[in-house]
């Protein structure tokens, strides 16, 4: 007999395969057993001929049922309940070393098990919609899909956030940080918007919530820009694109696990330059950026921008744009009016940075000196400036953190809730 899904179970005789939740067993044995799907009860009479059978198992143990499927108003949750003609047990389960009260780092390691909880199995659908919804508007809008190497003989950043490979046959090698040289590399050769899911790296001992050493981003390049604007409006119709797709498949189930709508994205994302918003947060929000991190907005500062923006726009999202050259990579391009700023912006989502984007610098001669001025010798940097050398078009992008959008679409608390397998500086295992 084939298999049928819980969630497609109708009266008559059924096979489903899933793992035992709950084990009830008094006069009659009744079991939930669970798959991808959903969940059906099990009623198994003492005189039922798998009843001996079902008496060997022990909660998360896998199994495969036969059985006659009947609607009761007695059941609970949908009426469906099956009696059950054959059992075939897959493996049994060992006391599981999780409950209720179990703290984080216990779930983590025991992350195969913690997974199996519907509200958990209904987030992994919504990052696949996320992605599919995502590679569906690039397909509809003309761009080109391309893997970057993973291993790389630059630092995408010139900096010390990277992963050195011990033994790349006798050569320095890297995991990358991120697809940046190489996305740049696919616009010089014409292929005008590109598009990357992929994984990358980052060697930053951070312990924070929103820090993970191996993660998941979308990183988008397009030529023929005319200014960082354009990014942003690309990103923006992307995010709507994705997020209000998301909405219209999966509100009412977001509804039942999360006990809100999820939001939607029908409206111009406010733009503020950092200037104006380090005199927000302190002419509004009583709150100064500590001098060390002048350049950029610490994660307090992010926050109150967001409680500003929601309370002020009633947006979500917001677009910080125009930051020092200081403080953003080599690649940016400078302002014409004013070249102490970049063409660059930060995208927060409920207060956390989400996106880092730009244009970018595509003038050989002002990138080399960029280089320069950053305090990285240009000829380490040879090949990607070779890039350059042989024509370059306008260009920018940006990379979105998928997990970072992802934590603040559910408002958990730590990107490791919306990881399969979380990986930090303390976590490299299971």
């Amino acid at each position: 007999m084939k298999r049928t899904y819980i969630k497609d179970l109708t009266e008559g005789e059924h096979l489903i395969k899933g793992y035992v939740e709950t084990i009830r067993d008094k006069k009659i044995m009744f079991l939930v057993i669970r798959d991808v799907t959903g969940f059906v009860q099990v009623t198994i009479e003492k005189d039922n001929p798998t009843y001996d059978e079902a008496k060997k198992l022990t909660p998360h143990s896998f199994v495969a049922i036969t059985g006659k499927c009947v609607y009761s108003e007695y059941v609970r949750n949908g009426g469906k309940e099956i009696y059950p003609t054959a059992i075939e047990i897959m493996s049994i389960a060992d006391l599981v070393p999780l409950n209720a009260e179990s703290g984080q780092d216990l779930r983590m390691d025991y992350r195969w098990i913690d997974l199996r909880d519907e509200k958990k199995v209904f987030m992994f659908r919504i990052q696949t919609a996320f992605e599919r919804l995502a590679v569906e508007y690039f397909n509809n809008n003309g761009f080109i899909e391309i893997h970057t190497p993973k291993i790389t003989a630059l630092s995408s950043e010139g900096g010390s956030e990277v992963f050195e490979l011990k033994n790349y046959f006798g050569q320095k090698a890297y995991l990358t940080q991120s697809p940046q040289l190489y996305k740049q590399m696919s616009m010089m050769a014409g292929f005008d918007k590109t598009f990357e899911i992929g994984e990358y790296f980052r060697a930053n001992p951070s312990f924070t919530s929103r820090h993970d050493t191996e993660f998941t981003g979308i990183d988008v390049e397009i030529s023929f820009i005319d200014s960082h604007h354009d990014v942003m409006d690309a990103e923006e119709a992307l995010l709507a694109y994705v997020i209000n797709g998301v909405k219209a498949q999966f509100n009412d189930e977001y509804k039942k696990y999360f006990g809100n709508d999820i939001i939607s994205l029908d409206y111009k994302i406010p733009r503020i330059t950092l200037a104006d918003a380090y005199k927000i947060l302190k002419d509004e929000m009583n709150y100064e950026v500590p001098r060390a991190l002048k350049g950029d907005l610490d994660p307090d500062g992010e926050k109150l921008i967001c409680k500003y923006v929601k309370e002020k726009y009633g947006s979500d999202f917001v677009f910080i744009i125009d930051f020092p050259a200081k403080a953003r990579a080599f690649y940016s391009m400078k302002k014409d009016d004013n070249p102490e700023l970049t063409k660059t912006y930060d995208l927060l989502f409920k207060g956390i940075e989400i996106t880092s984007g730009a244009q970018r610098e595509h003038r050989y001669d002002n990138l080399r000196k960029n280089i320069e001025e950053n305090g990285i010798n240009p000829d380490s940097m040879i090949e990607y400036l070779d890039f350059f050398r042989y024509g370059a078009p306008t260009h920018g992008g940006f990379g979105l953190g998928i997990t970072r959008t992802l934590v603040k679409l559910f408002d958990l608390p730590s990107v490791k809730d919306v990881t399969f397998l979380f990986r930090g500086p303390s976590r490299l295992k299971p």
